[in-house]
This record gives structure tokens, C-alpha cells and sequence, in this order.
């Protein structure tokens, strides 16, 4: 499996995750419209994890070693770090900007905030990834270990803000049944182009075997 494709399996896992959480959240303390609404956008990320695992089985990728196994693992936790520093980034703006009822603690402000966590991840996925997947060591494997360790740490405090920022959506946010009805259609209709399309690639993916077949 390619790299990248471990660190968006690792990024989509854990906003599922979130997501679940989410639901949970605003359906019980919160405006039940409004999760049955979190409830179906959770179906997006999930038909694109599902979409990637038919994939990664109809390449029938040669069998791993336990090194490489390992890896991947590692990378894909940099996609489960990126998906809690997201999810704080937009409970941020929406606890500052909508609801307005925080302030930001970073003396940089808000947004100016966010490019200290951005300096901080990006060029720690890229080392990562040469680490991993360039100087494939024993030495570096284990300096990797470590750097995503630390990303780890780092990205549940992320989680732990986004949790605290997402309190406040669930005390605040509330919609009117019309517009409840509006956001159900439009959510209802992503979803089921987002399900199409996904579906119609993978026809596609299949139907090439058999067009070189033909050729």
C-alpha cells in the first residue's frame, strides 16, 4: 500500500472516530436534529475508508514484510495526528468567529495561531516519510518512532481542545425545523453523489482487466 494512502486511511479513521463522538455528543446533550445531520456526513468518511480497502484488495498487493507492515502503521498515526489538529482548527473558529465565546490563549491570536502547529506538523510528516520510506534503517525507524510519538502527544491535546471547543457547539447551536430540513436534503444528496461516484470508480478499476483482456 502506498504511504500516502496509509496516512488518509489514518486521517479518515479518526474523523470517523471523532465524528462517532460527535453524534453521541449533540444527540444527548444537544439538538437532536443536528445529529441525525453529524450522523450522515459520518457516511462520508466511511464509504472513502471502505473505497480504499476495496482497493488496496483488488491490487492484491505482495505480501509485506514486518518492517515495512510497521511503516505503514507509523505513517498512518501522522494521518490520525492531522485529523485531531483539523478538528480543532474548526471547533476553533467556530467557538471564536460564529459562537463567541472564546478567545484565542496562542500570544500569535487567532488565525495566526494555526501556522504554529501547521510549521510543526508538516515538516514532520515529510521527515516521517524520509525516515520510513527513504533511508529505510534501523536507526531511523526508531527516530521515527519516537518524532510520532511526539506527534501523538501533540495531537491529543489538539483532541482534547477540539473536545472542549465542541462543548460549546453543542450549549449554542440550535436550527429551525425548515432549515433542519434543507441541510437533511442537501447532506442526504452529497452522500449519495459522494456513494456514486466512489462506486462508479471502482466499476471502472474493475473493468480494466478485462478491457486488456479485449485488447
Amino acid at each position: 500500500m502506498s504511504p500516502w494512502k496509509g496516512l488518509a486511511q489514518g486521517f479518515l479513521a479518526m474523523i470517523a472516530f471523532i465524528w462517532v463522538f460527535n453524534v453521541i455528543a449533540i444527540a444527548w446533550g444537544g439538538d437532536a436534529w443536528l445529529g441525525l445531520l453529524y450522523f450522515l456526513i459520518l457516511l462520508i468518511p466511511l464509504s472513502g475508508l471502505a473505497y480504499l480497502r476495496c482497493v488496496r484488495k483488488k491490487n492484491g498487493e505482495a505480501k509485506a514484510s514486518s518492517h515495512e507492515k510497521w511503516s505503514q502503521i507509523l505513517f498512518s498515526l501522522q494521518g490520525v495526528v492531522l485529523a485531531c489538529w483539523a478538528y480543532d482548527l474548526l471547533t476553533t473558529y467556530y467557538a471564536i468567529d460564529v459562537a463567541r465565546v472564546a478567545t484565542e490563549i496562542n500570544p500569535l491570536g487567532w488565525p495566526l495561531g494555526v501556522m504554529g502547529a501547521f510549521a510543526y506538523y508538516v515538516p514532520t510528516i515529510i521527515l516521517t516519510y524520509v525516515l520510513l520510506f527513504r533511508l529505510k534503517q534501523k536507526v531511523s525507524f526508531y527516530t521515527a518512532i519516537l518524532i510520532t510519538a511526539l506527534s501523538l502527544y501533540m495531537g491529543s491535546m489538539n483532541l482534547n481542545a477540539g473536545i472542549g471547543n465542541f462543548n460549546f457547539f453543542v450549549e449554542t447551536a440550535w436550527l429551525a425545523t425548515g432549515t433542519c430540513y434543507v441541510l437533511l436534503t442537501t447532506v442526504v444528496a452529497v452522500n449519495l453523489v459522494f456513494i456514486a461516484i466512489l462506486a462508479r470508480t471502482w466499476l471502472e478499476t474493475l473493468k480494466q482487466p478485462l478491457r486488456a483482456k479485449l485488447h
